[in-house]
């Protein structure tokens, strides 16, 4: 023991060499996660399989990765029924004791995991519950605006074909019985005039 102590992704090596593997498969993890489309679970299964087959991973490290790989798997709803393959134990981690902080933190990382599926679960109920909410205040709005407006366009209609006079007819209600009188004191000037002229008399 040289005292050689490294962290790596949370996790605590005090091996030289699987803490450098586990440096190489961080930089592999980021690769996979760069071009690996979590929204097609078809590919991620592929994916899973081969670094299975490959052995790509040897360090708690790269296990962890697989883990979070078999997890989503296991919750994807299009793969219900799909048989996945278990994560086998590495050569180089058979016969030896995994060091306590490493298990303390790999038992953190997956309570974790599950409080944080757990809160996006949540938040995504209530997003789609205020969608719904939004949904239902905007028709109600439109329905209440398309009344609001029918009514208006009623009463409009009432005022113009109205026979009393109102706000709107008034002014036309006016002219039109003040014509009407003038024609009919016309008339009546016309009818005195030509009475007079019968008696043989000058307007």
């Amino acid at each position: 023991m040289d005292g050689f102590h490294m962290i790596v992704d949370g996790v605590l090596f005090t091996d030289r060499i699987m803490a450098q593997r586990a440096c190489q498969e961080a930089e592999n993890i980021q690769y996979v996660r760069s071009k690996l489309d979590m929204k097609n679970p078809k590919m991620v299964l592929e994916m899973y399989h081969r670094l299975l087959a490959e052995h790509v991973f040897q360090t708690v490290v790269g296990l962890m990765y697989l883990k979070e790989l078999q997890n989503y798997l296991l919750t994807s709803q299009e793969l219900v029924g799909e048989e996945l393959e278990p994560i086998e134990l590495p050569e180089s981690l058979k016969g030896q004791a995994l060091q306590e902080e490493t298990i303390e933190w790999y038992a953190q990382h997956l309570e974790e995991t599950k409080q944080r599926e757990r809160a996006a679960g949540f938040m995504k109920r209530r997003a789609e519950e205020k969608a719904q909410q939004s949904q239902k205040h905007l028709r109600l709005s439109l329905m209440l605006s398309l009344f609001l407006f029918l009514v208006a366009a009623g009463m409009g209609v009432i005022s113009m074909t109205s026979s009393h006079p109102n706000i709107i007819n008034y002014e036309n209600k006016l002219i039109n019985k003040y014509e009407t009188w003038e024609t009919d004191l016309e008339n009546r000037e016309q009818s005195l005039k030509e009475q007079q002229k019968e008696l043989g008399g000058t307007y």
